[in-house]
């Protein structure tokens, strides 16, 4: 009989192997030309439709939508892109009616004060 307190058994350890030459000197993950490509207009697509907000959005606005589908035909999801075009695009239109209606009623309103002349 043994005075040990627990039997000795090998700890369990675990085989080393070391990697192969393939495995270390493999290439890295690079994109295609085409994900890579579909990446920037969807970066840009983003980028067009928040500087749309600040500056010339009636321009910015379709090109941040049409840089979106770009990247969409490409493989790309650009969702934030598109959806900040539209946005853009829409507030601007519903701006150049506001200035149009805005002139039309002062317009409007000159001509109906025009009469009372006295």
């Amino acid at each position: 009989m043994s005075h040990e307190p627990y039997p000795s058994e090998q700890p369990y350890q675990p085989s080393y192997q070391q990697p192969s030459y393939q495995q270390l000197y493999q290439q890295p993950y690079q994109p295609s030309y085409q994900a890579m490509e579909g990446e920037k207009a969807a970066q840009l697509s983003l980028i067009l439709g928040l500087v749309g907000f600040f500056v010339a959005g009636f321009v910015l606005g379709p090109l941040a939508i049409w840089q979106a589908s770009k990247a969409e035909r490409l493989g790309v999801q650009a969702t934030a892109g598109k959806v900040l075009g539209w946005i853009v695009t829409i507030l601007n239109v519903l701006a150049v009616l506001g200035v149009i209606l805005f002139f039309g009623l002062i317009i409007a309103g000159f001509g109906a004060t025009a009469g009372y002349n006295s």
